[in-house]
Parts: C-alpha cells; structure tokens; sequence
C-alpha cells in the first residue's frame, strides 16, 4: 500500500473515530441554558434533518464533479501524484461533509438534552463515510476509450 492510500486510511479512520465522538458529545458537555420543549426539538430537528440531508447530497456532488467526471474522462491520471494529490483532496472534503451530517445530529442532541437524538445522524454519517471511503479502483489509470464501432 503506498503511503497516500496509507494516509487516507488512516485520516478515514480518524472521521470514524470523530462520528463516535459527536455521539458522545451531547453528554459529555455542561448544559448551558434550558433543555428545549418537545415543539422546539420538533422544529429544530426538521432543521437539522433538512441542513444534513443537503449535506449529503452534497458529499455526492462533489464527489462526482471534483474527481470522479475527470478521471473517466481521462483530465487526472490518479496513478500520478497530481491526481493522487486531487482525490487526497476530494475525499477529506467528503469527509467533512459527513463529520457536518453528524455534528448536526449533535448540536440537536446538545440543545434538545436528548442525547440519543444523535444517534441517526450519527448513523447517517458513518453510512456516507463508508461509501466513501478509499477504494482501491480510484486509483487506477484510467483506461483508454474504446474506439466507436461502426
């Protein structure tokens, strides 16, 4: 395994271990204010389910358009350490996005003082982290486009 792959398992590894931290972050921290109502942690959920969704989605299109699109049409060449340096790039920015998925499902939990409010965004976060983890295929040279049959 070359050590940007090495790196990469590693730094997803470490988001892992950050999702587990944000579900237990809710309990862990001092309360602050009042706990919310059932109507606000009703509202606030609709919020956060709307802000982690759009996360999500947006881990997808970032994927696809950063890295994926060009390495099918051959413009990186992830065997190369520009390209490596591109997908190294693109995957901490995905994994970003999914650590967000789960620090909304912890502010919630924080501000509602339910702390297993946490749990499905949590769940949704390690669900995205897994698809986007580090595969072997992405860094592979793109193959040569076959040529069009009459």
């Amino acid at each position: 395994m070359s050590t940007s792959r090495l790196f990469l398992w590693l730094a997803w590894a470490a988001a892992l271990a950050l999702v587990a931290l944000e579900v237990a972050v809710p309990t862990l921290l001092p309360r602050g204010f009042r706990p919310w109502d059932d109507a606000e942690t009703a509202v606030g959920g609709f919020v956060a389910a709307i802000f982690a969704f759009t996360a999500g989605v947006w881990s997808f299109a970032l994927r696809e358009s950063f890295a994926l699109r060009d390495i099918r049409e051959g413009a990186i060449d992830p065997t190369t350490p520009a390209g490596v340096a591109r997908l190294r790039v693109m995957l901490v920015a995905l994994w970003g996005l999914c650590l967000l998925v789960g620090a909304f499902g912890a502010t919630l939990a924080w501000a509602a003082s339910r702390p297993r409010a946490a749990w499905p965004y949590a769940a949704g976060a390690a669900a995205l982290l897994v698809v986007h983890t580090p595969r072997r295929w992405l860094f592979r040279a793109p193959e040569a486009p076959q040529p069009a049959r009459p």
